[in-house]
């Protein structure tokens, strides 16, 4: 049991350890932006010659790609919140049994106060539900936590000066002081240095930053807390580190940077105080000692003529001095920090009213902080009001300025037609990030949407300069080059990129080669893929579809039709259906759906249509196949092929016959007639077809038709025609 006991501090400086350094990681990588990256692609028509392998020039679309970059607004993540409330409870635990410690009182006047206590609140707000009662608690847990932390900050400001006096410490005083005052003005030109480029007085790189210190501080304060004996002051630190991490890693992971700014600035006070204070300290309470060179960092918190505990007092007084001297910025900054953190919890909540509320009094204590600013762009943009949305983005990025804000308003002002104001929002920024490849790619855009064509080519050129891996930039040239006849795409890059995996970059390279009558690499792969609901992926499978024809597999496309995303997005869908019909033996099939077609379009639509349509039927006409038929599967599947071949039918229908499918082969011969009116040759075999079904009137009207067409053919059938009219009729009575 006491090898147990023993092991308790060492679990506890490992946990808090490890807290550290994921709150630190989280530091570095950022946390969660408010905007984020969304690659956009729009479909743009361009004609192409459709059948180039025969003599007609039939003329239609395929589609290039065009793609740019949208900034998506993104919501706060819950699980960092209530990672931080379940830390938050172990710490107010420890604090609790601190407390109970000190003041010496029982455990069961605790128990009794904290029931008493809940069951007042409950009785109070019994009807909240879960979330609302999160949010209830949620307020005064900040308020705890922040405390927390501007005492945690106090306690451990003192860690890493007697920290540099341990690994100073030699075998000499003379070697000893010099190590230790090294050390401390290092120490001490590093938060000037820190403080300096927090507060815009300078900026540089040559310090580490704040926050830094203040996890090394924290952590070092957290394994010297479990030296001590008393009990108590160890549940005591452990208990605010764990409830100022408890509000560390949802300010860090949702980036409410105006709260670790704060804390930035609370700490970098408490740490310049003690770093002047600290030496003073020293040399009040162990002159004797340092002047024998004895190991004093062992016996620091023993001090006996001005014990620690007043140095950190004096030092609560200087830093709150200091910061309403400084019109009490971190004191407005924290505020503006536990709003925002009430406005993410309302987000998840659902009301959005207080949601917005909360946010607005953030930016009452601090207008410019991007976490408010972002949070309210984001509500401004779900309710569709664009002016607000502008007003906050343009707000935000007076302080912090960043690509996607910049980005962000010149699509808005695009969006708006305002195409001017985007080019000029986008200049600005190209100033501030000028390797920035998504700005470039943004103003490429902007100069194509205002005609100058020459302009927009130049900044898709210095997109692929500044990410040449960039599949996006890739597919922007090839379109330039197709749509505009830019000459911007040189052969070696064609080769190379035959073999991208990407669709846009496929699909454009596709028209280009098709376009300009080129050959396909051989590198080019033509094999089916997984086709989602995509841009990109549709512009693919519809370029490759018209190129190449029969050689492509089939897709599921009859499947994709019954989805309404498909049809909303891609309503060539419907042609593209008919198009794989004609070319995988269903040509038949693939007439009629384009002739519904054809009624259903715009009239340019349904000219294009209707020439192809033309193209079609006459391709089959002039299908002279030899294809020997010997049973009724062989009969059938040759109908399927060769609609419209005469031979074929004339060696089909009676094999149908045969099979008793009459109905097909009426069916068969009726399709023949009615997609080939003026053609005399397919009006016998269906003229016998309808006396065979029992249709009089319409082999009638057929032989009325064939006698205007063709009089000497009709003349030879009369004979036949009679007699199939006579079974008929006979068969007739006999029902």
């Amino acid at each position: 049991m006491k090898q147990r006991i023993d092991q308790i501090p060492a679990i506890w400086f490992l946990f808090s350890s490890l807290l550290s350094i994921f709150c630190l990681g989280i530091y570095v990588w950022g946390g969660k932006e408010g905007l984020a990256w969304k690659e956009i692609s729009e479909l743009i028509p361009q004609s192409v010659s459709l059948f180039p392998e025969s003599n007609t020039n039939l003329q239609s679309s395929i589609f290039l790609v065009r793609q740019h970059y949208y900034v998506q607004s993104i919501s706060p993540e819950f699980w960092p919140i209530l990672l931080g409330a379940i830390l938050g409870i172990i710490g107010l635990a420890l604090l609790g049994q601190f407390v109970q410690s000190w003041a010496k009182i029982s455990w069961k006047q605790i128990f009794l106060g904290i029931l008493i206590w809940c069951g007042i609140i409950f009785w109070r707000n019994v009807d909240l539900s879960a979330m609302e009662w999160f949010s209830f608690l949620h307020s005064p847990w900040v308020m705890i936590a922040s405390m927390a932390i501007a005492l945690l900050s106090i306690l451990s400001s003192s860690a890493i000066p007697s920290f540099l006096l341990e690994i100073s410490h030699s075998s000499d005083k003379v070697s000893s002081q010099k190590k230790y005052m090294g050390f401390m003005l290092f120490y001490l030109i590093n938060l000037i240095l820190s403080m300096g480029n927090l507060w815009g007085f300078w900026t540089s790189t040559l310090y580490v930053p704040t926050f830094i210190l203040l996890e090394i501080s924290f952590a070092l304060g957290m394994a010297r807390s479990l030296r001590l004996e008393e009990k108590s002051q160890q549940k005591l630190y452990a208990a605010l580190f764990l409830l100022s991490h408890s509000i560390l890693i949802p300010f860090l992971w949702n980036n409410n940077e105006v709260g670790i700014r704060a804390l930035e600035s609370w700490g970098i006070m408490t740490h310049i105080a003690m770093c002047l204070l600290f030496p003073v300290f020293l040399w009040t309470n162990f002159k004797e000692p340092i002047q024998q060179n004895l190991a004093i960092y062992k016996v620091i918190h023993k001090a006996h003529f001005i014990p620690l505990f007043l140095i950190q007092i004096g030092l609560f007084i200087v830093c709150v001095s200091w910061v309403f001297a400084r019109q009490g910025t971190a004191w407005h900054q924290i505020v503006a920090a536990y709003y925002n953190e009430q406005g993410d919890v309302e987000h998840f909540g659902g009301d959005r009213m207080l949601e917005e509320m909360a946010y607005k009094n953030a930016m009452i204590h601090s207008k410019l902080n991007q976490k408010s600013n972002l949070s309210l762009a984001r509500i401004s943009q779900a309710a569709g009001d664009v002016e607000k949305q502008a007003y906050y983005l343009q707000t935000s990025q007076i302080k912090y300025p960043l690509e996607k804000t910049f980005v962000a308003l010149a699509n808005i002002y695009g969006n708006e037609n305002q195409w001017f104001e985007s080019l000029f929002t986008l200049k600005k920024a190209q100033q501030l990030f000028p390797e920035s490849a998504p700005i470039a790619t943004q103003l490429s855009r902007a100069y194509e949407q205002l005609k100058q064509i020459d302009s927009a080519a130049y900044y898709a050129v210095m997109a692929k300069e500044l990410a040449p891996k960039s599949p996006m930039n890739e597919a922007n040239l090839l379109y330039f080059d197709v749509h505009h006849g830019s000459q911007l795409v040189h052969k070696d890059e064609i080769d190379g990129w035959s073999t991208s995996s990407d669709h846009a970059v496929k699909s454009n390279l596709l028209a280009k080669l098709w376009k300009n009558k080129q050959a396909l690499p051989r590198e080019f792969n033509q094999e089916a893929f997984a086709v989602q609901v995509d841009v990109r992926d549709f512009a693919l499978l519809y370029n490759s579809s018209l190129y190449f024809k029969g050689q492509l597999d089939l897709y599921p496309i009859q499947e994709w039709i019954k989805d309404p995303n498909w049809l909303q997005k891609f309503p060539e869908i419907t042609f593209l259906d008919a198009w794989q019909d004609y070319y995988h033996q269903q040509p038949l099939r693939a007439l009629n759906k384009l002739d519904l077609l054809v009624q259903k379009e715009n009239e340019s639509k349904a000219i294009e249509y209707r020439l192809i349509l033309q193209h079609w039927k006459q391709a089959l006409l002039e299908i002279k196949a030899k294809v020997k038929i010997e049973n009724f599967e062989q009969a059938s599947a040759a109908i399927q092929s060769y609609p419209f071949s005469v031979g074929i039918l004339q060696q089909a229908l009676p094999l149908l016959h045969q099979a008793k499918k009459h109905q097909e082969a009426y069916q068969a011969s009726l399709a023949a007639v009615q997609w080939n009116e003026e053609l005399a040759e397919f009006y016998p075999m269906y003229i016998q077809e309808a006396f065979q079904q029992g249709e009089i009137s319409y082999a009638e009207e057929a032989m009325a038709r064939l006698k205007k067409l063709d009089p000497e053919l009709f003349q030879s059938y009369t004979v036949a025609f009679a007699q199939a009219k006579e079974k008929a009729i006979n068969r007739q009575k006999f029902n």
